[in-house]
């Protein structure tokens, strides 16, 4: 009897590892593109990715919710993570979504995003209660690696060769999977720091092939990141590592040993550099980033682009709509409540279909109510995060918080959760921090 419940465990044990790996290996990689008459004509990016991550998701939780009942210690664990206030927070916040979709304009746009939003609040409850056991995480973080390794790979590749199937929108010819330039950006430096926190794993544990290699995929990435000419990729990217860099000082002051930052600091260090020569030595590149110091120069500016437009409308949607337009209806909404120069980014040719800053959106959709209980959730979470990685001294979850740092600043002046996968990888990193703080089980570095 007892052999049978080993060899039924080991089994369950393998499923929800292969689950959690094709959970967050494949939808990066899926994109479905369309022939006619023997050319490629178009390519769904979009789309696709979110079909996988619901399906593989919903996959991944009917597996999980069969095992976990049978298991006393996970039944405990997830009785604490329903317990906890920052969860009641998030389910709270779905709840008012629910509730502004009843003044969406096009209801069906809300039900879009509230499909999303339920599977992640499934997958936080799963994924919390999971990944307080260290292997599962790793898991998850060798699959987004190995994934991303895939994603770098093309998109360098693209620099040198177009590929006929993976057809960019105008733009930066090398988006890999991804479709544009932002989108692309944003996907690689949503991972980058997990990559890290990995390699500092590998590299406490002295697997000194695995660090290395993991070292050697970091700098591809950084370059890969430096020529998809993001200039809000560049500004996270440069305030994180900034960000590393002082708590790492703050670390070595307290006097701990911090082994891993042997292997970790010297390829960050070489990140950093590589991607300064390329800003510098590659021309697009350099031209964005020369357009955004015009900005430090004179920061009223702002306010008359295309963001800093859609950010004095956003606030005119949440005015005139104290309790906002229906998550998902911005774009919808959009053309009603042009109260700041309503040519601009709309006109014949073109029109804005996302206000270019999740924070910005989420106040143009939920109102002011609704942008209050998303940066009490995320500010929350940060604070969590930060706590956890200044009381153990841990390393690799300094490099988890530094990677939700990233999300949050590239929320500032980009549609970062607007995007279904990118939506997905955040709260993959959300959860996280709520693992690692439900179990502080964390090495002094």
């Amino acid at each position: 009897m007892r052999y049978s419940n080993r060899t039924a465990s080991l089994l369950s044990d393998r499923i929800l590892h292969v689950l959690l790996f094709l959970l967050f290996f494949v939808p990066p990689l899926v994109f479905v593109p369309g022939r006619f008459q023997g050319q490629w004509i178009f390519v769904n990016y979009r789309e696709p990715k979110l079909v996988a991550v619901q399906v593989l998701a919903w996959l991944f939780l009917t597996a999980f919710w069969w095992i976990v009942w049978k298991d006393s210690m996970r039944l405990e664990r997830l009785s604490a993570v329903i317990r906890d206030r920052w969860t009641w927070l998030l389910a709270g916040f779905i709840i008012y979504l629910c509730w502004t979709a009843r003044q969406a304009m096009v209801i069906e746009a809300s039900l879009y995003e509230l499909a999303q939003y339920w599977t992640l609040l499934n997958l936080y409850i799963a994924l919390v209660v999971l990944w307080q056991e260290g292997v599962y995480m790793r898991t998850a973080l060798v699959a987004i690696s190995a994934s991303f390794v895939i994603v770098t790979a093309i998109g360098l590749y693209q620099l040198w060769q177009p590929i006929s199937f993976l057809i960019p929108i105008p733009g930066p010819r090398n988006p890999s999977t991804m479709g544009y330039k932002n989108p692309a950006a944003l996907a690689v430096l949503g991972q980058i720091f997990l990559l890290l926190s990995l390699v500092s794993y590998w590299g406490r544990e002295r697997r000194w092939g695995l660090a290395m290699v993991g070292g050697l995929i970091a700098l591809a990435e950084a370059a890969y990141l430096a020529t998809l000419q993001s200039r809000t990729s560049y500004f996270a990217f440069v305030v994180t590592m900034a960000f590393v860099l002082g708590f790492t000082l703050y670390f070595l002051w307290r006097r701990r040993k911090i082994g891993a930052l042997k292997i970790v600091g010297p390829v960050m260090l070489t990140g950093v550099l590589l991607f300064g020569w390329i800003l510098v030595s590659y021309p697009p590149a350099q031209k964005r980033v020369q357009k955004t110091v015009e900005y430090f120069k004179e920061p009223a500016k702002f306010l008359t682009s295309d963001r800093g437009t859609y950010l004095r409308n956003s606030i005119c949607m949440a005015n005139k709509n104290p309790f906002g337009v229906g998550i998902g209806n911005w774009g919808i909404a959009y053309p009603v409540y042009r109260c700041f120069q309503p040519k601009v980014c709309f006109n014949v040719n073109v029109q804005a279909r996302r206000a270019h800053g999740d924070y910005a959106q989420m106040l143009g959709e939920t109102g002011w109510p609704g942008l209050l209980l998303w940066t009490a959730l995320l500010g929350w979470a940060l604070a969590r995060g930060l706590r956890m990685a200044r009381q153990t001294f841990g390393f690799e979850s300094l490099l988890v918080v530094t990677q939700f740092l990233a999300f949050l600043l590239i929320m500032l002046f980009d549609y970062c959760i607007e995007m279904p996968y990118h939506k997905f990888a955040f709260f993959a990193v959300l959860t996280m921090i709520g693992a690692l703080s439900a179990a502080p089980r964390h090495e002094n570095n």
